[in-house]
This record gives structure tokens, sequence and C-alpha cells, in this order.
């Protein structure tokens, strides 16, 4: 009785190299995916207007006004039900004269802008607290989140009145959702990400 016949291994190298062009074929299909994403990024000036600090109920509260890179793109592909990010960093340092600047306080508060098909609504949702605004047309969540006031940053204890201080704000935005390794391979690619400068005042209670 003959034996049956097996195929021959495949040789460890063939494999390693169908694996390789494997990866790169879907890599490439992913970044063509996303492509149209990429290429309509985010448009126009990016930075923080104008920021304050005040006091309601014993707590400094932030109020700042941001200019959003929103091209006619962006709006389009919002509606469409890609996901918008913004996040906000703060530190709040007391001024001293012959010593560094010591800090008082460090905060990143983030936002979430998205459209929900569902209910036909944007929603805006404050991922440091979990509240979220449900807005109708995207002018007014675009709106909502370039205006952002009575953000509870500081309490009032914190703060000696016979001191200065200041206060140093910078926003960044995302536009869309990149998977971490494949930001790694697109590191060329910044569209879909922008910082804004740094925004710098002081105040004494």
């Amino acid at each position: 009785m003959n034996a049956a016949r097996t195929n021959p291994a495949v040789p460890t190298r063939y494999r390693t190299s169908l694996a390789r062009r494997m990866a790169c074929a879907l890599i490439t299909l992913v970044v063509l995916s996303i492509q149209p994403l990429l290429a309509d990024g985010l448009e126009g000036r990016f930075e923080i207007r104008s920021a304050a600090l005040e006091i309601k109920d014993s707590v400094y509260q932030m109020n700042c006004r941001i200019a959003l890179p929103i091209s006619e793109s962006v709006r389009r592909a919002l509606a469409e039900g890609v996901p918008l990010s913004l996040e906000l960093d703060l530190n709040i340092k007391r001024v001293r004269q012959l010593l560094p600047n010591s800090t008082v306080a460090e905060l990143t508060q983030r936002y979430h802008l998205q459209y929900n098909a569902v209910s036909a609504r944007y929603i805006l949702r404050n991922d440091n607290s979990g509240q979220q605004e449900s807005l109708g047309t995207i002018d007014a969540a675009l709106e909502q989140l370039a205006d952002l006031k009575n953000l509870p940053v500081l309490d009032k204890s914190l703060i000696q009145t016979d001191r200065r201080y200041e206060a140093n704000l910078r926003a960044k935005i995302d536009f869309g959702t990149v998977p971490f390794t494949l930001r790694l391979l697109m590191f060329w690619v910044s569209d879909w990400h922008r910082d804004s400068d740094w925004y710098a005042w002081t105040f004494q209670p």
C-alpha cells in the first residue's frame, strides 16, 4: 500500500514575504479609504482669541473664545458623522520675583462633537464630567464648542489675594479617528490634528 503523498512545506522566507506583501496591501487599503478625510483636513486659523477667569460661588470659572479651523469639507464630514475632538490644557502659576513661578493648578478638559443620525442632532459631550448637549444645527454646535463658558477650574481657597498669578491656556483639535498604529505609519500627515499657541494672561484677586 502506497503512503499518501503530501505537499512539501512552504519555505519560511516565502511565507514571510507573503505576509509582508499582505500587510502592505492592507495598510495601502486603509490609507486610501481615509485619503478623502486627510485631503480635506483641518483648514484655517486655530487660536485662542480670549480667555478669562471669574469667581462664582467660591470657584474660579473660565470663559474662553476659540477660532476653530472648520472648512466646508470639515462641515460636510461632520454632517456625515465624522467626530471632532477638542482638548484644553490650562495651568495656573503664582508669579514670584526671585524664584521660578510655582504651579498652583493644572487641568486638561476634553470635548467631543459628533452627529447622531438616529436623533438627527449634534451631540457635544464634556468627556471630563460626562455632561452632553444636544444641538439641532451644525452652526449651533460649532458656536457652542468655540465659545466655552463657566468651566470650573480652581477653588478660591487656593488663591491668595495679595499675590499675582499667570494663567496659560492651549487648545488641541482632532478631526476624525485614526488608529494609533496607523498614525505612526502616517507620521507625515498632520491635517487631522492641530495645536494652538499658548495664550497667557495675568490676574490678581
